[in-house]
């Protein structure tokens, strides 16, 4: 098929067929003057074309996204029009191939586990694998796994929204267990298209119901979970209005830790986000807390500190003592072995109460300085 392109050019090319002869047609002589040539007026092609280059980050990036979409209609249009199974496969596979993180891999994955599925089981079978392992939870792997996915889904679903509207319900009228145990009992039901709703809800029930933190890590964790998701927006646009308003709040309170050392602690560990090793740290202090910490059933669990910076801690312990123990013989048998003797950490205990403040102020330095004069110097 010709593009365009090259049909707007044939349509400048010069007609160089033949004209027919005519006679010439004698004019009147005139006085000799010089014949006045109409001025050409120039076009910089060049120019155009340059001009229409994309330059910025943002052209760059819509640019890629239009090819992306042009690979998967591209190969649409062999398969489903055309019944062009050799063609299709390319343009699929082209896709893949430039484009690797792309949120139509699991689509291109599974097109191309149906064109090989007769003709070339083997193969087949790997882009079945690959869709699978890749991609459990999207809607092309779990339509691989059960043909009635859609159809059974879609019934679950219906049942969703009627328990949903009940939640919901009882979440405006601030009845927040109720309408947290309606919410998990939709979530009973199965996972459907209509389930990042629910899970929403549920985050938004945790902000009625937890700190501050908790309700933030839900959030930034729905984000991740779901990065197509309408829902999304809005659940950026939550976790910006809580960070802007702890924001507020504590320029106009200014920095305080309560001196108050009593009650249950945290054990924070605290490391650059670009080192990229949260799930060794929490491995590690997992494995930890499975020794001779087992009796107090400690978990970790990681935030977003700032842009630069992420946390995982273990929680929870009784007191102030116990915290400290924990803490001690972290440095004596865990700080100087992998991951952490290969990175630059902050260790240190914190109250319950006290966390809440220095994860709404992020204010590292002056928690280590409050960290040094009321539990270092106090335990020397």
């Amino acid at each position: 098929l010709e593009d365009n392109w090259r049909r707007s050019n044939k349509s400048n090319v010069i007609n160089d067929r033949p004209v027919a002869e005519t006679k010439p047609v004698e004019v009147a002589a005139k006085p000799t003057v010089a014949a006045e040539s109409a001025p050409v007026a120039k076009v910089d092609e060049a120019g155009k074309v340059l001009k229409s280059l994309p330059y910025s980050e943002k052209q760059k990036s819509e640019l890629l996204a239009k090819i992306e979409n042009a690979y998967i209609k591209l190969g649409d249009l062999y398969y489903f029009n055309l019944e062009d199974r050799t063609n299709a496969a390319e343009s699929y596979q082209k896709l893949l191939d430039r484009f690797p993180e792309s949120e139509l891999e699991p689509e291109s994955l599974y097109k191309l586990y149906l064109i090989y599925q007769e003709t070339d089981p083997v193969k087949a079978a790997l882009y079945a694998d690959r869709l699978k392992n890749e991609h459990p939870n999207s809607t092309f792997a779990k339509i691989l796994v059960n043909p009635n996915y859609l159809k059974e889904t879609s019934v679950a679903a219906e049942k969703q929204k009627l328990i949903y509207k009940e939640a919901y319900a009882l979440y405006q009228k601030n009845n927040l267990r109720s309408a947290q145990e309606k919410v998990e009992q939709a979530i009973q039901v199965g996972e459907t298209n209509f389930t990042p709703q629910l899970e929403l809800l549920k985050v938004l029930i945790t902000g009625r119901t937890e700190d501050v933190a908790k309700y933030q890590f839900e959030l930034e964790g729905f984000i991740k979970k779901y990065p197509s998701e309408p829902l999304k927006a809005y659940a950026e646009e939550l976790l910006a209005s809580s960070k802007a308003l702890l924001d507020k709040l504590e320029r106009a309170k200014g920095i305080q830790y309560s001196t108050t050392t009593i009650g249950p602690h945290y054990f924070v560990v605290v490391y650059k986000t670009s080192d990229r090793i949260t799930n060794p740290v929490a491995d590690a202090l997992d494995k930890f807390n499975a020794g001779q910490w087992k009796n107090l059933k400690l978990t970790t669990s990681n935030l977003a500190l700032t842009d630069d910076k992420t946390l995982t801690m273990t929680v929870e312990f009784a007191d102030r003592e116990s915290a400290l123990s924990y803490f001690d013989k972290f440095l004596a048998q865990l700080a100087n072995t992998k991951p952490f003797s290969n990175y630059k950490f902050y260790n240190f205990v914190i109250t319950k109460d006290n966390f809440q403040t220095f994860y709404r102020t992020k204010a590292l330095d002056e928690y280590l300085t409050f960290f040094d004069r009321n539990y270092q110097k106090q335990s020397q």
